[in-house]
Formats: structure tokens, C-alpha cells, sequence
């Protein structure tokens, strides 16, 4: 279903999307935008992230998927240096304020991608849930 609607993203015109990096259907459709890039050199991918050390203390696995991505990302935009009570609402808030369309994958009303999604609604932000689509 991501990679359905990133095609449809695409083909409506499309060409840059932002992942904020964490783990689960940030890091899964940043890893899709890049493979679709392969194919679309238009595609741009930027990551804004909370903080530089947001990774340090995930599985290696993880870090190592993580690292990839960054590697291969068009352009990395760190909110802080380090991590601090503030930095991942200031991370929400910065993708959606750089954004046309916020799509996320929200399945709890109490969580931060809820936060952003609110964010984006008081935004006006166009807003595809892929969990609703289900």
C-alpha cells in the first residue's frame, strides 16, 4: 500500500517527500523513496531529524538500515545537536510546516505521529492516514 501511493504521489507531480527517520514507517518509506528514486532521478529525499545521536541507542541492525539512508539522502537537516525533551515535537512540527501532503501510517490517537497529524489538520494540510485505507 506505501509503495502504491508513493507511485501515486509521483505521478501526480510528486518529487520531494521528508521522513523524519524513526524507526517502524519512517525509516520503511524513506527506504522506498530511494528505491524509487533509482528509477525517477526527480525524486529527492530530505531527512529532518530530532537530533544527531537519535539512533544511538537502537539495535545495530537498525542503526546500520539508518546509516544507509542517511548515506543516501539528497539532504539531512538536524533540529538539534542533541537529544532533548523539545527536539522530537520540534522534528514533527518542521516536516509538516515543509510539507503539501503529510502521509503517515497512525493507528493511536495518543502518540507522536498523532501529534503531527493534528499539527498538519490545524495546518490545513492535506492528510492520507494509510491505516484508515485499510
Amino acid at each position: 500500500m506505501l509503495s502504491n501511493t508513493l507511485d501515486e504521489l509521483i505521478s501526480s507531480g510528486v518529487t520531494t517527500f521528508q521522513s523524519g527517520g524513526a524507526i517502524g514507517f519512517d525509516l520503511l518509506a524513506a527506504a522506498l523513496v530511494i528505491t524509487k528514486r533509482a528509477r525517477n532521478p526527480e525524486i529527492k529525499l530530505h531527512m529532518i531529524l530530532p537530533c544527531r545521536d537519535q539512533a544511538a541507542r537502537w539495535p545495530a541492525k537498525t542503526r546500520r538500515a539508518y546509516t544507509n539512508i542517511l548515506n543516501a539522502a539528497d539532504e539531512v537537516t538536524y533540529i538539534s545537536e542533541k537529544y532533548d525533551q523539545f527536539c522530537m515535537y520540534a522534528r514533527n512540527r518542521a516536516l509538516v510546516d515543509n510539507a503539501d501532503i503529510l502521509l503517515c501510517y497512525l493507528t493511536r490517537k495518543n502518540s507522536g505521529t498523532a501529534y503531527t497529524a493534528n499539527y498538519a489538520a490545524d495546518k490545513n494540510l492535506r492528510t492520507i492516514n494509510l491505516f484508515e485505507l485499510l
